[in-house]
């Protein structure tokens, strides 16, 4: 139930094809309880697509997000792929920037460096053609990560770049892990056409581009394989 759930299952699908598809529904989820239920499943899925995520502030504590971490790299060694989208408050956060002190708030899992995590693009315009940055897709720089060896380069790249436009340094974490890794349309000027009880609706955010993405990354895997 739920168009979250029917958005995952009806573009997976169309875009996996024959891949086989899993469809993991908990009733209370827990972000720490899910990795642990599919590491320890038998065959669990390659390649995994998750739209969750709250702020690193309103996680329960650092010592959660670092469990949560050593489960994201035993999948890892496990061969599996974990994508994760990014949020739909831009660098703001579910909390906010606040008013008198203006403070970035990154989110979590998006600024775990054991994942992949999946941005939103916006069409220029209100049809199919270029894409920009989705100014309300998640992004920005972990306060509890480090820069990961893998974005090293990248990162101080898009920060010496006078096109990146930083904003004040009190805002951000200078050293943090940067996200997202990728990105795939999510804005909301042409939404995708999910069907709920047999009605079509409009449903955007980066809650769609990331099992979109994941189902390319399955496709590329299968080839692979």
């Amino acid at each position: 139930p739920g168009v979250e759930a029917l958005l995952d299952i009806q573009y997976i699908k169309a875009l996996g094809g024959a891949i086989p598809l899993t469809n993991i529904y908990d009733a209370q989820y827990s972000l720490l309880n899910w990795a642990k239920q599919v590491m320890g499943m038998s065959s669990p899925p390659l390649v995994n697509s998750v739209s969750y995520g709250n702020d690193e502030k309103q996680q329960t504590s650092t010592a959660y997000m670092l469990s949560c971490n050593v489960q994201f790299m035993k999948a890892g060694t496990k061969g599996l792929s974990i994508l994760f989208a990014s949020g739909d408050q831009g660098v703001c956060g579910r909390e906010g920037c606040g008013i008198f002190t203006k403070r970035f708030k990154p989110d979590f899992p998006g600024g775990s460096p054991y994942i992949t995590v999946v941005g939103g693009t916006d069409f220029s315009t209100f049809s199919i053609g270029e894409e920009t940055a989705w100014s309300a897709g998640g992004g920005g720089f972990s306060d509890t990560f480090a820069i990961p060896d893998y974005q090293a380069k990248l990162v101080a790249a898009y920060k010496a770049s006078p096109d990146a436009k930083l904003p004040k340094q009190s805002e951000w974490n200078n050293t943090g892990r940067g996200y997202p890794d990728v990105a795939a349309l999510g804005g909301q000027k042409t939404p995708y056409c999910v069907v709920t009880s047999g009605t079509p609706q409009g449903v955007a955010g980066t809650s769609a581009s990331c099992p979109t993405t994941a189902s390319v990354f399955a496709r590329l895997n299968g080839l692979r394989l």
